[in-house]
């Protein structure tokens, strides 16, 4: 017991459960107690690569008028972290090296390094709603030590930690920058239409297609955070080769890695194939959800943006927004300084922006319901105003 009222309140949990506002979809769960109840029940083991209607599902989900894939190129994993750890497992050796974006989720680096493979980072430009600051990967690939061992690039959109959405345009030179440099895209999109305002999601396989399908791209996703079941662990991994079958090794080895890394239980993949398909109900319950979040984003946004010496991004995506604060008119030292003093004095915890390689900013969720982000905010505006030069 603190002893002074201020209950705790964390900003910093990328799990849109823990507050209670936001409840999963209805249908998965009907569809949950169905695969339990009803015969034949979903009791027994399954193949290595995923029950056969659920790869169909997500196949169908990720296939566009310019590259349709099969169930066959699909594997389901433990989650989206489960998809990206066969993915990198399968794509990188010890010695070698893959791009990852800074700010950047540190788990890309922590399943690399694990396997005696290394990240290289590439910028992330805020004067530039973070998009890929494209003349360092130039900088980056024309450096023969470094690019040397660089199997292929991933990146996130939406993004955690940043909150931004890739245009189309974007996207679109990302292709080209990867075309020139014959380096297959690792495309991290578990956020998928999470996005906000004019921002509009576009997937990077297809966008890829779209420009010859030179560049092969993986793309991980799953159930998590669209639909609000992070706790199910469904993810899944798909394969948009190009034309000169470039992923046909890559995608192999991840098959045969998930003989040993297993993916998600009978029971959670029977869902997938009713949540991926046309329905109202469910196309109602996601945009419900998309303009909850929203709000809340703006919300949060608005009031932050009152703060002495704090400087939030608006969010364009994703469950995440990247707040800098002016390190002149705050006597705090750091990023870490101030999160920490955050979390002593005001019982609010926010993740602190050395934590996704990022310093003096740090990052804050928007899934708690308004109430509590007006405390939270209320109590950081106090925070900032203790703390002003």
């Amino acid at each position: 017991e603190r002893g002074d009222g201020k209950d705790h309140i964390s900003l910093a949990l990328g799990d849109p459960t823990v507050g209670g506002n936001l409840p999963p979809c209805q249908l998965a769960l009907d569809a949950i107690v169905a695969a339990v109840s009803e015969k034949p029940n979903a009791a027994g083991y399954i193949h290595a690569c995923g029950l056969p209607a659920a790869r169909q599902a997500i196949a169908e989900h990720h296939s566009y008028p310019e590259h349709a894939i099969a169930a066959e190129n699909v594997i389901v994993a433990s989650g989206c972290s489960g998809s990206l750890e066969l993915v990198l497992t399968a794509l990188l050796d010890p010695g070698t090296s893959i791009l990852v974006p800074q700010p950047g989720f540190p788990l890309y680096e922590v399943i690399a390094e694990s396997h005696g493979a290394s990240v290289v980072h590439y910028r992330l430009d805020p004067n530039r709603n973070w998009e890929i600051d494209l003349e360092h990967l130039e900088e980056i690939m024309s450096d023969s030590t470094a690019s040397g061992t660089i199997r292929g690039i991933l990146i996130n959109n939406p993004s955690n930690p940043t909150g931004a959405v890739f245009s189309r345009q974007h996207l679109q030179d990302i292709v080209t920058f990867c075309n020139q440099y014959q380096l297959p895209i690792v495309s991290d999109e578990v956020y998928g239409n999470l996005t906000y305002g004019s921002n509009q999601f576009h997937p990077m396989a297809q966008i890829a297609a779209q420009c010859g399908k030179q560049v092969p791209v993986i793309t991980t996703s799953g159930l998590a955070k669209q639909y609000l079941l992070p706790g199910w662990r469904v993810g899944w991994v798909t394969f948009h080769d190009n034309m000169y079958h470039s992923l046909q090794e890559v995608e192999a080895g991840a098959k045969s890695l998930s003989q040993v890394i297993l993916g998600a239980s009978h029971l959670v993949q029977s869902v997938i194939p009713k949540l991926l398909s046309p329905c109202s109900q469910i196309d109602l319950w996601k945009e419900n959800l998309r303009k909850t979040l929203e709000t809340q984003a703006g919300f949060l946004y608005r009031e932050l943006s009152k703060c002495n010496g704090l400087e939030p991004f608006a969010p364009q995506g994703a469950m995440y927004s990247m707040v800098k604060f002016d390190i002149n008119k705050l006597d705090l030292k750091d990023d870490l300084d101030f999160s920490s003093r955050l979390l002593q004095e005001e019982n609010v915890f926010v993740l602190p922006g050395t934590a996704f390689g990022c310093p003096n900013v740090f990052r804050v969720v928007f899934c708690c319901d308004e109430p509590i982000l007006g405390e939270a905010a209320r109590r950081i505006a106090g925070f900032c105003e203790r703390h002003a030069n």
